[in-house]
């Protein structure tokens, strides 16, 4: 369990780093609604390819 919620704080964190970079470095200006939405998609899909990578390894 405590894996888990090192590797979701680790996605969050990194993506919304990497969202807000992008976007103050080749738009000029940062919407929170952007990062925020950006963010959660990219943890999703980082979370589901862990679930579907564990499942590839076992089966």
């Amino acid at each position: 369990m405590t894996r888990e919620l090192m590797f979701l704080a680790s996605a969050a964190l990194g993506s919304v780093a990497l969202v807000a970079a992008y976007l103050y470095l080749f738009h000029a200006e940062v919407s929170a609604k952007e990062v925020g939405s950006t963010a959660a998609a990219m943890m999703f899909g980082a979370y589901i390819g862990r679930i579907w990578g564990r499942k590839e390894a076992h089966g």
